[in-house]
Protein backbone atom coordinates (compact mmCIF):
# COMPACT_ATOMS: atom_id res chain seq x y z
CA UNK A 1 0.00 0.00 0.00
CA UNK A 2 2.59 2.64 0.79
CA UNK A 3 4.17 1.48 -2.72
CA UNK A 4 1.42 2.73 -4.44
CA UNK A 5 0.78 5.69 -2.62
CA UNK A 6 4.44 6.76 -3.44
CA UNK A 7 3.87 6.27 -6.78
CA UNK A 8 0.93 8.47 -6.80
CA UNK A 9 3.08 10.85 -5.25
CA UNK A 10 5.62 10.71 -7.86
CA UNK A 11 3.36 10.57 -10.70
CA UNK A 12 1.60 13.47 -9.06
CA UNK A 13 4.59 15.52 -8.36
CA UNK A 14 6.00 14.83 -11.91
CA UNK A 15 2.97 15.50 -13.62
CA UNK A 16 2.67 18.50 -11.66
CA UNK A 17 6.38 19.42 -12.88
CA UNK A 18 5.80 18.88 -16.02
CA UNK A 19 3.01 20.96 -16.27
CA UNK A 20 5.21 23.78 -15.10
CA UNK A 21 8.26 22.67 -17.33
CA UNK A 22 5.82 23.04 -20.30
CA UNK A 23 4.37 26.67 -19.47
CA UNK A 24 8.00 27.43 -18.96
CA UNK A 25 8.89 26.63 -21.88
CA UNK A 26 5.66 28.12 -23.94
CA UNK A 27 6.58 31.55 -22.08
CA UNK A 28 10.60 31.13 -22.76
CA UNK A 29 9.25 30.69 -26.51
CA UNK A 30 6.69 33.25 -26.39
CA UNK A 31 9.50 35.86 -25.35
CA UNK A 32 11.90 34.63 -27.71
CA UNK A 33 9.44 35.18 -30.66
CA UNK A 34 8.49 39.09 -29.41
CA UNK A 35 12.76 39.79 -29.54
CA UNK A 36 12.76 38.45 -33.24
CA UNK A 37 9.51 40.60 -34.10
CA UNK A 38 8.07 42.92 -30.91
CA UNK A 39 5.27 43.65 -33.81
CA UNK A 40 4.29 40.13 -33.57
CA UNK A 41 0.64 39.47 -33.32
CA UNK A 42 -1.08 36.65 -30.88
CA UNK A 43 -2.44 34.74 -34.02
CA UNK A 44 0.70 34.64 -35.41
CA UNK A 45 2.37 33.10 -32.20
CA UNK A 46 -0.54 31.18 -32.01
CA UNK A 47 0.51 29.40 -35.48
CA UNK A 48 4.46 29.90 -35.55
CA UNK A 49 4.18 27.83 -31.73
CA UNK A 50 0.86 25.77 -32.74
CA UNK A 51 -0.99 26.73 -29.76
CA UNK A 52 -4.76 27.58 -28.77
CA UNK A 53 -5.03 31.04 -28.17
CA UNK A 54 -6.12 30.74 -24.97
CA UNK A 55 -2.55 28.96 -24.11
CA UNK A 56 -0.43 31.66 -25.71
CA UNK A 57 -2.82 34.43 -23.71
CA UNK A 58 -2.29 32.56 -20.84
CA UNK A 59 1.53 32.47 -21.16
CA UNK A 60 1.90 36.00 -22.65
CA UNK A 61 5.05 38.46 -20.64
CA UNK A 62 2.62 40.62 -18.01
CA UNK A 63 2.96 43.94 -20.07
CA UNK A 64 1.11 42.14 -22.92
CA UNK A 65 -1.39 40.32 -20.90
CA UNK A 66 -2.99 39.98 -17.46
CA UNK A 67 -5.40 37.72 -16.88
CA UNK A 68 -8.38 37.43 -13.94
CA UNK A 69 -10.93 34.56 -13.00
CA UNK A 70 -13.85 34.84 -14.75
CA UNK A 71 -15.96 35.38 -11.50
CA UNK A 72 -14.60 39.43 -11.81
CA UNK A 73 -16.88 39.61 -14.83
CA UNK A 74 -19.31 41.82 -12.88
CA UNK A 75 -16.41 44.24 -11.92
CA UNK A 76 -14.93 44.30 -15.39
CA UNK A 77 -18.17 44.97 -17.20
CA UNK A 78 -19.03 47.52 -15.12
CA UNK A 79 -15.70 49.30 -15.70
CA UNK A 80 -16.40 48.94 -19.16
CA UNK A 81 -19.97 50.30 -19.56
CA UNK A 82 -18.07 53.25 -18.64
CA UNK A 83 -15.89 53.56 -21.83
CA UNK A 84 -18.18 54.82 -24.02
CA UNK A 85 -17.89 53.40 -27.40
CA UNK A 86 -16.06 50.19 -28.32
CA UNK A 87 -15.43 47.59 -30.65
CA UNK A 88 -17.41 44.71 -30.15
CA UNK A 89 -15.90 41.57 -31.91
CA UNK A 90 -16.60 37.67 -32.09
CA UNK A 91 -14.72 35.57 -34.30
CA UNK A 92 -16.06 32.30 -35.43
CA UNK A 93 -14.10 30.30 -37.56
CA UNK A 94 -16.30 31.54 -41.04
CA UNK A 95 -16.95 35.62 -40.00
CA UNK A 96 -15.51 37.87 -37.69
CA UNK A 97 -18.21 39.93 -36.19
CA UNK A 98 -17.45 43.74 -35.38
CA UNK A 99 -19.55 46.72 -34.64
CA UNK A 100 -19.16 50.26 -32.36
CA UNK A 101 -21.26 50.20 -29.51
CA UNK A 102 -21.71 51.46 -25.93
CA UNK A 103 -21.32 48.74 -23.07
CA UNK A 104 -25.21 49.05 -21.90
CA UNK A 105 -25.74 48.23 -18.21
CA UNK A 106 -27.70 45.27 -17.73
CA UNK A 107 -28.66 43.06 -14.94
CA UNK A 108 -28.27 39.10 -13.46
CA UNK A 109 -31.15 36.92 -13.94
CA UNK A 110 -31.55 33.36 -13.85
CA UNK A 111 -27.75 32.65 -14.21
CA UNK A 112 -27.61 35.40 -17.48
CA UNK A 113 -26.22 38.79 -17.37
CA UNK A 114 -28.85 40.74 -19.39
CA UNK A 115 -26.99 43.11 -21.58
CA UNK A 116 -29.39 46.21 -22.38
CA UNK A 117 -31.57 45.85 -19.42
CA UNK A 118 -31.59 48.98 -17.02
CA UNK A 119 -31.73 48.72 -13.43
CA UNK A 120 -35.43 49.19 -13.87
CA UNK A 121 -35.65 46.26 -16.15
CA UNK A 122 -36.37 48.55 -19.51
CA UNK A 123 -34.84 47.13 -22.55
CA UNK A 124 -32.53 48.59 -24.81
CA UNK A 125 -32.69 46.27 -27.69
CA UNK A 126 -33.29 48.43 -30.77
CA UNK A 127 -31.35 51.59 -29.64
CA UNK A 128 -28.24 50.65 -31.37
CA UNK A 129 -26.19 49.23 -28.56
CA UNK A 130 -25.18 46.16 -27.26
CA UNK A 131 -28.19 43.06 -26.19
CA UNK A 132 -28.15 39.62 -25.50
CA UNK A 133 -28.11 37.19 -22.41
CA UNK A 134 -24.75 35.81 -21.54
CA UNK A 135 -24.23 32.57 -19.15
CA UNK A 136 -21.97 34.00 -16.81
CA UNK A 137 -20.84 30.62 -14.83
CA UNK A 138 -19.47 29.70 -18.41
CA UNK A 139 -16.84 32.42 -17.83
CA UNK A 140 -13.48 31.02 -16.92
CA UNK A 141 -10.66 34.26 -17.77
CA UNK A 142 -10.93 37.60 -18.93
CA UNK A 143 -7.86 38.58 -20.41
CA UNK A 144 -6.99 41.98 -21.03
CA UNK A 145 -4.33 41.87 -24.11
CA UNK A 146 -1.79 44.54 -25.56
CA UNK A 147 -0.69 43.61 -29.20
CA UNK A 148 0.32 44.68 -32.55
CA UNK A 149 -1.94 43.67 -35.19
CA UNK A 150 -1.99 44.50 -38.72
CA UNK A 151 0.75 47.00 -37.86
CA UNK A 152 -1.31 48.73 -35.13
CA UNK A 153 -1.12 48.78 -31.46
CA UNK A 154 -4.22 47.17 -29.94
CA UNK A 155 -5.76 46.64 -26.73
CA UNK A 156 -8.30 44.32 -26.16
CA UNK A 157 -10.25 42.78 -22.94
CA UNK A 158 -11.27 39.15 -23.86
CA UNK A 159 -14.06 36.86 -22.24
CA UNK A 160 -13.38 32.75 -22.66
CA UNK A 161 -14.97 30.00 -21.28
CA UNK A 162 -14.06 27.03 -19.62
CA UNK A 163 -12.61 25.37 -22.99
CA UNK A 164 -10.77 28.44 -23.65
CA UNK A 165 -12.80 29.32 -26.69
CA UNK A 166 -13.16 33.19 -26.88
CA UNK A 167 -16.39 34.17 -25.92
CA UNK A 168 -16.39 38.32 -27.15
CA UNK A 169 -13.56 40.78 -26.95
CA UNK A 170 -13.96 44.52 -26.15
CA UNK A 171 -11.49 46.97 -28.39
CA UNK A 172 -10.11 50.02 -27.08
CA UNK A 173 -11.73 52.27 -29.79
CA UNK A 174 -9.70 54.20 -32.16
CA UNK A 175 -10.10 57.68 -33.24
CA UNK A 176 -10.28 59.71 -36.95
CA UNK A 177 -6.46 59.29 -37.56
CA UNK A 178 -6.20 55.40 -36.10
CA UNK A 179 -5.02 56.03 -32.49
CA UNK A 180 -6.24 54.48 -29.38
CA UNK A 181 -8.67 56.87 -27.61
CA UNK A 182 -6.53 58.39 -25.27
CA UNK A 183 -9.41 58.35 -21.86
CA UNK A 184 -10.32 54.47 -23.24
CA UNK A 185 -6.45 53.19 -23.27
CA UNK A 186 -5.69 54.87 -19.87
CA UNK A 187 -9.30 53.17 -18.39
CA UNK A 188 -7.58 49.88 -20.33
CA UNK A 189 -4.52 50.35 -17.89
CA UNK A 190 -6.08 51.34 -15.38
CA UNK A 191 -8.31 48.00 -15.42
CA UNK A 192 -5.44 46.27 -16.58
CA UNK A 193 -3.19 47.36 -13.21
CA UNK A 194 -6.43 46.51 -11.30
CA UNK A 195 -6.98 43.00 -11.52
Amino acid sequence: MIAVICNLEFLYYNGAQNFILERMKMKERIEALFAQNPKISIAQICKELGAKEIDVLLNLPERFGKSAAGDKFGEIIRELESWGEVLFVKNTPSFIIEFKTKIPSGKSAQGYYNFGMGANGDEAHGLGILGGHLKTDEIDKIILVTQTFMGMLSKFVGFYDKAGENIFKIYVSRDEKGQLLAEQDAKFEALKAAI
